[in-house]
């Protein structure tokens, strides 16, 4: 069984945004909203100043918050290689998933309407009956390209990240690029004082510049 992660070695990222361009036009992601970001920080002064960047994404959590909050059983859950994804058949468009994530990956996508029949689920979120049916939309955030991964194919980011900054692999595989770098690294994770076990690696430039980028996206 393969076992998939993200590995970001921020030592050859240079900001240029391409994994959220790629990301944005592979899943079709509207104005306004990404499943992956890149977020800057700037230190020092001159002539001495700095910049480092950060790419996002969904943790794809070993013990991810987004799923206990769901109504509906299997409208967002943990395949058994490490993805969490949601089933737009199933989405009601609660949004209880988009609150309870404590990195901001989630988002209700404007364009796409809900499958599944609400009403069943009024009593779980009494909030939703106060809401038009035909208003509600399903839930969206990065599930790591997974028709691509049908297909044998790495995610988007990964595949168009020039610097070859995004490793994506199977940790069950010691010798997949990401398990060797796992072994030769020390890396860090964003954000694990939330107890969710990311799934997301970063290989900082230094510890302090990777702390300093931690903003509270939307803490729980």
């Amino acid at each position: 069984m393969k076992k998939y992660a993200f590995m970001v070695d921020l030592r050859r990222c240079v900001g240029c945004t391409a994994c959220q361009v790629s990301c944005k036009m592979e899943n079709g992601a509207p104005i306004g909203t990404f499943r992956t970001r890149v977020q800057f920080i700037d230190g020092g002064e001159f002539p001495n100043a700095t910049r480092r960047f950060l790419p996002l994404f969904c943790n794809h959590c070993d013990d991810a918050p987004c799923i206990p909050p769901c109504p509906v059983p299997g409208a967002t859950f943990k395949r058994d290689d490490g993805a969490v994804v949601v089933d737009r058949d199933l989405c009601i468009g609660c949004g209880k998933c988009v609150e309870s994530c404590p990195y901001g990956a989630r988002y209700l996508h404007p364009y796409l309407p809900i499958k599944n029949n609400p009403r069943p689920y009024y009593r779980a979120v009494p909030g939703l009956a106060k809401k038009p049916v035909n208003e509600l939309r399903v839930a969206d955030k990065c599930d790591w390209c997974s028709h691509r991964l049908a297909e044998g194919l790495d995610p988007a980011c990964a595949r168009n990240c020039f610097g070859k900054a995004i490793v994506f692999g199977d940790l069950n595989d010691p010798d997949s690029r990401i398990s060797k770098l796992l072994a030769s690294t020390s890396p860090e994770q964003y954000h694990p004082d939330y107890g969710t076990k990311p799934r997301v690696f970063y290989v900082p430039v230094d510890k302090q510049a990777l702390k300093d980028t931690f903003a509270t996206v939307n803490p729980v």
